[in-house]
């Protein structure tokens, strides 16, 4: 037709008028189809899409003929007949949804579920209109469907949803709330999926400032999910056998569903994107609340689970408590990532990144909460093993000199390894490191108990312990595969190396280690005790050591009236460096805390005692009584290997 036309674009009026009755005829049937779009061109039918396609190019090849005919055929533009077409169809299609599934003459309650029913249609409407119908109209016919039909339905549900939401308010029931709530999150996406499109602003929406109604329903509703929650995680931990779910995971099915419902709470709360911020601020701390709730709530049920659980009891390593021990840590990372989730986007005044500091009470609260509860699980896995343990160390404390020590440590090696691979396939690594800990803690006690239990044994018995205690060294830090040096020897493990140590050392060694202990004193700044001055130099001619006591200050008052009667005893240590040395003391000066010597005391020493380990001056400052012993007051020491004249020319 388009070919002839343009070769004869005149026709004689009779001819013309003819073709101008057909092509009315057709465009007014290609109208009243597009009316009926989605019943006729279902989006989800590729065919019909196809055939719309035609109808679409047959209705624009009519505007071709539209400026050549004399008697015309449309009494408007076609494309405000085509958007008239379609917002009559849009609003036909709506309001038979609406009769059908939420009838205006129903009560309230009633009307809510249609309602929602409604709401989710026009956004299912809607994502087709703008994947499938925008494209074709626009490319073909230049005309916006989209728009033009969100617009439309968008308003269409707005006053239905605030008319519905001023009725239920006076009548808020847990059932209400709950539909009310579903309602709103598909309002919630709908204005959501008009701001996803660029350019195009949602505060000119009908829907603009719907959450207000709704923000009663909400509060009620997180109650609601909560209880939801509990019931779910009741259910799933007592259909769980605490088992791991399949061979790749190592923890059970109440874990994973834990760990669902969570994920669920967050992912509600994004599409909940509540547009107040002050408001947003308090939902999400309650919700954020209710998830640590929740979660604490799961690792108790937890632990009455694994406490009823049949043979637990008798096995040194449980498989249900590595479980319960895994669980613990996935449902700590899944609700440490659902709380992250929960940050309002607007309002919160931290740099980006950092959770508003409600919820990261909360997130710090639950890990502390969390941490503990794994301690504990920790604990009560490990103590199955301290029987066993206990007994290995005696094995060790009593084996006979003669056995050599690598003997007497391999039963304790050969059991921890055994336990330790099975613990190895039960824990998750963070797990693992955690029961290597314990376990490591444990076997320092039990070989402190064990040295504590022996008294007047040989040095070779302490050799043998000190040998044990590297070899489990070694053993817990597995060339970096375990647990790192720094941790291994720290804590108990210095104050069993340095038992060990003493025990193997010589009466005197331990005597100077006595001595160098007293060297390690308070610095002045945390001292209560008082200062002492003094000046102590070395004479090479003489051989004697020089030590002036020149005054104290800040001293303990020791008597009735507040002050002291001080006084300084001055000696060298340790004895057997200086034997035939004996000690001295300063006058006594009455009633003051502030007393002034300035006393000279000399020793006749060599240069060479003076420089021996531990060598040093001791000074003890008493508080003389005249009818009762001394008090003490204080005492310093003053190591000797850094006199001037003993460590370098005078």
């Amino acid at each position: 037709m388009q070919a002839h036309w343009e070769e004869a674009p005149s026709l004689p009026q009779e001819q013309e008028e003819s073709l101008a009755d057909s092509l009315s005829a057709f465009s007014e049937f290609g109208l009243q189809l597009l009316r009926q779009l989605r019943d006729y061109f279902p989006a989800t039918n590729s065919t019909a899409v196809h055939r719309l396609e035609l109808l679409l190019k047959c209705l624009g090849k009519l505007q071709l003929f539209q400026p050549s005919f004399e008697i015309c055929p449309f009494e408007s533009e076609l494309n405000m007949d085509i958007a008239a077409a379609l917002k009559r169809g849009n609003r036909e299609w709506y309001d038979r949804i609406l009769n059908d599934k939420s009838p205006r003459e129903q009560p309230g309650p009633q009307r809510l579920p249609g309602l929602v029913v409604l709401a989710d249609a026009v956004y299912d409407d809607l994502q087709f209109c703008y994947s499938v119908y925008a494209s074709l109209f626009h490319s073909i016919l230049n005309v916006d469907v989209f728009t033009l039909t969100f617009r439309q339905l968008e308003r269409l549900v707005a006053e239905e949803a605030w008319v519905l939401t001023e009725e239920l308010s006076p009548k808020m029931t847990l059932e209400v709330a709950s539909g009310l709530f579903e309602l709103y999150l598909t309002l919630a996406d709908l204005q959501r999926f008009w701001d996803s499109i660029p350019g195009r602003d949602s505060r000119s929406l009908a829907l603009a400032g719907i959450h207000a109604p709704f923000l009663p329903a909400v509060k009620l509703w997180f109650q609601v999910l909560r209880d939801q929650a509990k019931w779910r995680l009741q259910g799933a931990v007592d259909m769980d056998t605490l088992e791991p779910v399949d061979a790749s995971s190592r923890h059970s099915s109440s874990a994973a569903t834990a760990g669902l419902c969570l994920s669920h709470i967050q992912e509600l709360w994004v599409r909940l994107a509540w547009p107040d911020p002050a408001q947003a601020q308090g939902l999400g701390t309650q919700l954020g609340q209710d998830v640590c709730e929740a979660t604490l709530f799961y690792t108790e049920l937890l632990r009455k689970k694994v406490d009823t659980q049949p043979g637990a009891a008798g096995e040194a390593v449980s498989e249900a408590l590595c479980v319960v021990l895994n669980n613990v840590e996935l449902v700590r990372k899944a609700a440490g990532q659902a709380l992250k989730g929960l940050a309002w986007p607007e309002g919160a005044t931290g740099p980006e990144g950092v959770l508003p500091r409600p919820l990261l009470s909360c997130t710090q609260a639950l890990d502390d909460d969390l941490q503990r509860e794994a301690h504990t699980v920790t604990a009560h896995l490990t103590s199955k093993m301290v029987g066993d343990i206990r007994k290995y160390v005696q094995h060790i404390s009593l084996s006979p000199d003669s056995i050599q020590n690598d003997e007497a440590v391999a039963p304790l090696m050969k059991y921890l390894d055994e336990k330790l691979a099975l613990l190895n396939a039960s824990l998750v690594k963070g797990n693992l490191s955690r029961v290597l800990e314990a376990l490591w803690e444990l076997l320092l006690q039990a070989i402190l108990q064990a040295l504590g239990a022996n008294r007047d044994v040989s040095a070779d018995f302490y050799s043998r312990f000190h040998f044990t205690l590297e070899a489990l060294v070694s053993f817990f830090h597995a060339e970096g595969q375990g647990l790192p040096l720094e941790s291994l020897r720290d804590g108990s493990y210095k104050r069993l190396k340095e038992e060990l140590r003493l025990h193997k050392c010589s009466t005197r060694e331990c005597i100077e280690q006595f001595y160098l202990d007293k060297l390690k004193q308070r610095t002045l700044e945390q001292n209560r005790f008082g200062r002492l001055s003094v000046r102590c130099h070395y004479e090479a001619a003489e051989q004697r050591l020089a030590v002036e006591v020149l005054h104290a200050a800040d001293l303990l008052p020791l008597d009735a009236n507040g002050l002291s009667d001080p006084f300084v005893i001055v000696e060298l240590g340790p004895p057997h460096l200086f034997p035939l040395v004996r000690s001295q003391r300063t006058q006594v000066k009455t009633r003051t805390l502030h007393p002034v010597y300035d006393e000279l005391f000399y020793f006749s020493v060599p240069a060479e005692a003076c420089r021996r380990r531990a060598a040093c001056v001791l000074f003890t400052v008493m508080d003389h009584d005249w009818l009762s012993t001394n008090d003490f007051a204080g005492e310093a020491a003053l190591g000797l290997g850094g006199v001037t004249g003993v460590a370098r020319p005078q």
